[in-house]
């Protein structure tokens, strides 16, 4: 039998196939997890599945998460692929795009939290029978404070209140339900065409002097699907090096 903090665990993470939901798939394998990579770029998920494969068991599922339906495409692979479900990890994000403000304001909030949402409600079946755990990539913008767009900002604040909602109302049947709230990363998603300056501006904006990495946030991810957090739910995990909390006058 596998070895690891998930071992004989199924996971599904959303979004897989680059920064944090690959760097976050990777660990969970490595851990002993059997992982359902899920994304929309297919040769990037091809590229993933490779990467994990090496670690341990995984499959891919190739979708977008805020299609019709998707929340339920997704569980039934997992399930067809590996018996059950343990490990929820809604990672899949944008920016929200469109001509218009109500276009991007549409997109941010079907990836960011409608598809969250109807994910979760896929997977409960499965996770009332594991007593599984969920694990929602959030973000200190709007989780925290407000900076990056309102479509951006309003999906990620609501994600912390979704956390909420559903730790609250799903604790009866043993699921916990947390976020996680990332700073700046070294992701595709965050510094692609930033200037030196505004790159230098961040970390000097941050307490530990960098941005931070995928491989830093998927501990804290492991951490939460594992049993080490059997007592944390409802929480939303600020990530940020000390990003929110940080005078640079001092």
């Amino acid at each position: 039998m596998a070895e690891g903090r998930l071992a004989g665990r199924v996971a599904i993470v959303t979004g897989a196939a680059s920064g944090i939901g690959l760097a976050s798939a990777e660990l969970f394998a490595a851990e002993g997890a059997r992982v359902l990579l899920v994304d929309r770029h297919d040769a990037d998920l091809r590229s993933a599945l490779d990467r994990i494969r090496a670690r341990g068991e995984a499959e891919v599922l190739l979708t977008d998460v805020s299609a019709d339906g998707a929340g339920e495409r997704i569980v039934e692979a997992a399930v067809e692929h590996f018996g059950g479900l343990d490990v929820l990890m809604l990672n899949a994000g944008v920016h929200g795009s469109g001509a218009t403000p109500a276009e991007r304001f549409d997109s941010a909030i079907a990836t960011n939290l409608r598809a969250v949402y109807l994910g979760a409600e896929a997977a409960l079946p499965h996770l009332r029978d594991s007593g599984g755990s969920i694990v929602i990539t959030a973000s200190i913008a709007g989780g925290v404070v407000g900076f990056a767009s309102p479509q951006y900002d309003a999906s990620k604040a609501g994600l912390i209140g979704l956390t909420r909602h559903l730790a609250s109302r799903w604790g009866r049947y043993g699921i916990r339900v947390n976020a996680i709230c990332p700073g700046f990363i070294e992701t595709p998603f965050i510094g692609a065409g930033w200037s030196a300056e505004k790159l230098a501006q961040v970390r000097g904006r941050t307490a530990l002097g960098r941005l931070g990495t995928p491989e830093e946030i998927a501990r804290v991810a492991l951490f939460l699907a594992s049993d080490d957090a059997s007592y944390v739910t409802g929480a939303a995990i600020v990530a940020d090096g000390g990003w929110t909390i940080h005078f640079t006058d001092h």
